[in-house]
């Protein structure tokens, strides 16, 4: 449970950036482990990632293809840490790819290739070998209790390699696009015992990848670490739960967010909105089923992690919807929206099941949003959940929130007094909240402050320059004499400002911890640059550094007199 009383600090690192000596081109658990350790040397409580359910040909942590399965990616895949795996095969596999895992970003292709075929060779060597021992009893005793997921999972997973790899199951075979009719395909097949055999190797993967995870949250615990984990409000449309609970999904609208000034990127972006794709819920469904999907979903997030984040909470009100998918974005435009609207069958982006626009509707969205986030809140039991709710954000939603006691976002380069368009103080944000510089999707502080000096000196110079003066004041330095550049004491107050603000929680990117240019994503792009970017060195190698070193001391050094170093008991309780 979280009390906003007990002041802590966290820093934010998506496993793919992190890097290792040894690591096979992605960051890893083992790299979580490094990641735990930097977090207990230098005072910080908690760890946060990205989502880590794998992921689709996008490689979007947003658009899974499993609400549960874990990515195979983030496997340390090694000899004496794999069952099975033997030098030699490692080795042979692993023959002539320095050049991969030296790489500055990930090259998913290539990562999943090889470390699927390292799985694959340790799976023989173990279902020949090892099934009769301890460790094939512990195998056997997960591959029965997770059942209920496994079972469509795993015939999704080997559909999708008998389709070259392409997940969009609407571009499979007749008789495999659903479930009942893939599984008597498969049981009828001269394949059958073969098939069987590739969708216990899945079984074997995720038990791994289960097994590595629930280590790290023991060790995390042993640290006095919390892992925070990110479960993302959508799933994808091209996913085993879409593909084998149909019924649970309303396919005919795309979830997304409506236009936005701060993303200026992409142009569709700009004028319609985001069109993540995902599918709408059919809640009624849900209702009806006592909501278990979503409680699966949230007790396997909570095996391992502490905390975990609900990516766009506000989808649980309502939600901006598309009566089109993502592929046919271009189509849309240069459309007017009388000339959508007749593409759409009369439709156009709107929020569902309704808008706030009428009282009655706005207090329906409110209830019903409250009792979802209620189930989620009991699934969770004694994990702490967070809602980023970001974005056109309903009135009624923060205070919802607070009085379930679930932590909201304050981004304090966001949050503006409206009279005179000053930043609200640091004891002005809510002390029941994750405070940040930005998220995943923002500028690291170095380039948000760059382009700030810029525009200060540039076309619309007057009105950046008051704006430099008003985060000046807010990070408490000479508002006459702004810095041009990014300098070691501006680095210095953005810290501290947030250190000694009022809410319960403040994180930091990592490449704002470091006052690096790093991004890892940039919404409305599908940039093969997003979900990619690794930092250039490992976070010993950080800290080893003489001028990052400096950094983390400064840091660290906050995070103490601002008394945000809780005292947590082994099992990550406060004491």
């Amino acid at each position: 449970m979280i009390d906003p009383r007990q002041k802590i600090a966290g820093v934010l690192i998506p496993v793919f950036a992190m890097r290792r000596e040894g690591d096979l081109g992605i960051g890893d658990t083992a790299c979580v482990v490094d990641g735990i350790n930097f977090c207990a040397r230098n005072g910080l409580t908690v760890l946060q990632m990205l989502p880590i359910n794998e992921t689709g040909g996008d490689n979007s942590p947003y658009n899974a293809i499993s609400s549960v399965a874990l990515d195979p990616v983030y496997l340390t895949v090694e000899p004496g840490v794999i069952p099975g795996l033997t030098k030699d095969e490692y080795e042979k596999i692993t023959a002539n790819k320095q050049a991969l895992f030296r790489s500055a970003s990930v090259d998913y292709h290539q990562v999943k290739e090889l470390k699927l075929s390292l799985l694959k060779a340790a799976w023989k060597e173990f279902r020949d070998r090892f099934l009769g021992s301890t460790q094939g009893g512990e195998f056997l005793a997960f591959e029965k209790e997770h059942q209920d997921w496994l079972g469509s999972y795993t015939l999704f997973r080997i559909l999708i390699d008998e389709n070259s790899g392409n997940a969009c199951w609407t571009q499979w075979a007749s008789e495999l696009q659903n479930y009942a009719s893939a599984l008597d395909y498969i049981n009828k097949s001269e394949k059958k015992e073969s098939y069987e055999d590739e969708r216990r190797f899945y079984t074997f993967v995720q038990w791994l990848a289960f097994k590595q995870w629930t280590d790290l949250r023991k060790f995390a615990e042993a640290k006095h670490v919390r892992l925070m984990g990110d479960i993302p409000f959508g799933v994808s449309r091209y996913s085993a739960d879409v593909w084998a609970q149909r019924e649970l999904f309303d396919l005919d609208w795309c979830g997304g967010a409506p236009p936005e000034r701060f993303f200026q990127a992409d142009p569709f972006t700009c004028k319609w909105g985001q069109n993540w794709g995902i599918p709408l819920y059919k809640w009624d469904v849900h209702k009806k089923e006592n909501y278990n999907w979503w409680r699966q979903r949230v007790e396997r997030l909570t095996d391992v992690f502490h905390y975990f984040r609900i990516d766009h909470v506000l989808g649980f009100f309502r939600i901006y919807s598309f009566p089109w998918i993502p592929e046919r974005n271009s189509e849309f435009l240069e459309l007017s929206e009388e000339e959508a609207s007749e593409l759409c069958d009369g439709r156009l982006p709107q929020f569902l099941p309704r808008s706030d626009e009428l009282e009655a509707d706005a207090l329906l969205n409110a209830q019903e949003g409250e009792e979802i986030l209620k189930v989620i809140l009991e699934a969770a039991g004694k994990n702490g959940v967070v809602a980023e709710d970001l974005g056109v954000v309903p009135d009624y939603v923060r205070p919802i929130l607070t009085k379930l006691g679930i932590p909201g976002f304050a981004i304090p380069i966001f949050e503006r007094n409206e009279e005179d368009k000053s930043f609200k103080k640091k004891d002005q944000l809510p002390p029941l909240s994750l405070a940040t510089y930005g998220t995943h999707d923002h500028w690291p502080l170095v380039v948000f402050y760059e382009d700030m000096v810029a525009r200060w000196h540039g076309a619309d110079g007057h009105e950046a320059w008051r704006d430099v003066q008003r985060l000046m004041d807010f990070l408490g330095l000479d508002d006459e004499n702004p810095p041009l550049t990014f300098t070691e004491p501006l680095y210095q107050a953005f810290v501290k400002t947030l250190m000694e603000s009022s809410s319960w929680l403040v994180v930091f990117m990592i490449p704002d911890l470091l006052g690096t240019k790093e991004r890892f994503n940039v919404p409305g792009s599908s940039s093969d640059s997003n979900w990619s970017c690794r930092l250039p060195l490992s976070l010993e190698g950080y800290e080893k550094n003489p001028d990052f070193a400096r950094r983390i001391r400064y840091f660290a050094e906050s995070c103490r007199q601002s008394r945000r170093m809780a005292n947590l008991s082994p099992t990550g309780t406060i004491r």
